[in-house]
This record gives C-alpha cells, structure tokens and sequence, in this order.
C-alpha cells in the first residue's frame, strides 16, 4: 500500500496533539501564534501538529479552521484518563501508516530499521526525512503500546509475554495428519516438492537439546539442508521460522561446519509474504508446497 507523504506524521508528542485539541476546543479556530505560545513550540511546528490530529482522525481541515470528527468530538468530552488513553490508542492504530506496520508484524517487531525500510518502501520520503520521520512514528508506538522500540529490555520483555500462549498453540497443533503427511512426501521426493535434488540425510534428525528437525538433507553442492515442516504460516507464526533459524545454527555447530556450510529451510503449504521478508532477513529459504494435502 502506497502512503502519501502528507500522511506520514512528523509531530513527535501525543501529548501536544491532544492538547492542541484542548486549546482549538469547540470552535476549531485559533491563531498560529496563540496555538505556538500555548504549546510551548516553535511557530513553524504547529502545523506539524494540526496535520497530526488530521492524521489521528480527530479533525479536518476546512478553510479557515480545523473541524472536529465524531473521533474528537468523542476524544475532547471523554473526561476519564483511561478512556482517553483508549481513545488515542485506537486512533493511533488506525492510521493507515500505522496499521499496515503492525497489521503483519507484533509491537516489538517495529525496530528503527524496519520503520525506515517501511518508509522507503512505501511513500516518496527520501534522505534525512526518512529516520525523522520513523523516529515519530516510534514515538507515537511509545506512547500507546507497552512497548519501547529503543530499549532491548522492553522489546525483549514484550516478545516474551507473547511466547507462552503461542507456544501451546502451536504445540497443539504440531504434528497432526497434514504435517506428518507433508514431511514425509517432502523427504520421499525433495526434487518433485523442493525444485532441487537433495540426498536424504534423516527424518526427524535428532540434537542434544532434545529438538528434531523435521528433515535434513545433503545438496549437490555439499551444504546440509535442515528442513522445518509446517503445515500453513500466517503473518504471526513465528515457531516454524524460529525452528529453522535454530536448527541451521545448531547443526552448522554440533558438525563442525561454517554456518555458510547449512541451509535453513521453511516447507509450508503457504507462506506470508511478511514472514518471507523476516526469513530473507536471517538467511532461512522458504518454500511453499502444493499439492500434497
């Protein structure tokens, strides 16, 4: 999805928006200098902030004054912090910048670096506005998620809170008839099913830690291929990628081998392309399998 510019916000506090609203309530209107004084920024910036609320769905813009939606009518007569947190969370959320970044990817996953690489992709923002502009992003993701995109610890803790009910789901669903069924067409015909001619190495290959790979192979040019079956990967399932980033890493180790010597490889009926993009990433080949369940 291509954004316009002039929908990328470059209004780095929540805060100032909102009281921007405040200061502007109900009439909509007030002078550039009057807004600048009260906000305590510079006269230049407020229009920055205008386009903010414009951003956030709380007004727009009409001739000579901003008016406000049914979202800042709500937001401005809301008289409990909670519901005003709420309030500016879900208008967050739905811009459209901000919701195709986090529509694929969890919180914790918007680094500066994919912000940026987002950015670049998907709008005409070019040089130094790029990394000001993703910095506002993040800021505004700071704000209303509980989740800091500049401090490892809090990326670290939040992944964490999210990894032990994925891992049930996923554990309930591990090797039922469609896995089973793809491993082992997989394994009998990696030509047919792969695109390649692979040597059969093992089936559920076993590591010390009490992990099987669900298929290692041999290729033609020397180089292990360890195989994660799944059966199909949203945007959001991370085990199968996860798997096979550890186990390319584990048996580069555990043979003596340089990691350049081992293949991780993801085998599912369909791949997100988002998931795709985090396997390109990290060096995982994904391949997609149809036909056989």
């Amino acid at each position: 999805m291509r954004i316009k510019s002039v929908d990328v916000p470059q209004a780095d506090t929540l805060g100032l928006v909102v009281k921007l609203l405040a200061t502007i309530w109900p009439t909509g209107k007030l002078s550039t200098a009057a807004i600048a004084s009260e906000l305590g920024i510079d006269r230049r910036q407020v229009d920055y902030y205008k386009q903010a609320a414009r951003i956030l769905g709380f007004v727009r813009s009409s001739s000579q004054r901003l008016e406000f939606t049914e979202a800042g009518k709500e937001l401005m007569s809301s008289t409990r912090r909670p519901d005003r947190n709420e309030l500016l969370r879900s208008a967050v959320l739905r811009t459209p910048i901000i919701n195709n970044l986090v529509r694929d990817r969890r919180p914790e996953e918007l680094s500066d670096y994919h912000v940026r690489r987002f950015l670049k992709r998907n709008t005409s923002l070019t040089g130094t506005t790029i990394p000001r502009r993703a910095h506002t992003i993040l800021s505004w993701i700071h704000t209303v998620l509980d989740v800091d995109p500049y401090d490892p610890r809090s990326v670290a803790k939040k992944a964490a809170e999210s990894a032990s009910p994925q891992f049930q789901e996923y554990r309930s669903h591990e090797e039922g008839y469609a896995h089973r069924t793809l491993k082992e067409a997989i394994a009998e015909n990696p030509r047919k099913h792969l695109g390649e001619t692979l040597t059969l190495v093992q089936i559920e290959y076993p590591f010390p830690t009490n992990d099987r790979a669900d298929v290692l192979f041999f290729d033609q040019a020397g180089r292990f291929v360890v195989v994660e079956v799944e059966v199909d990967v949203g945007p959001r399932d991370f085990p199968g990628l996860l798997q096979a980033l550890k186990y390319k890493h584990m048996l580069a180790m555990i043979t003596s081998v340089p990691a350049t010597k081992v293949r991780g490889m993801l085998v599912a009926r369909s791949i997100a392309s988002a998931m795709k993009e985090r396997a390109r990433d990290y060096e995982v080949e994904c391949k997609e399998v149809s036909g056989v369940v």
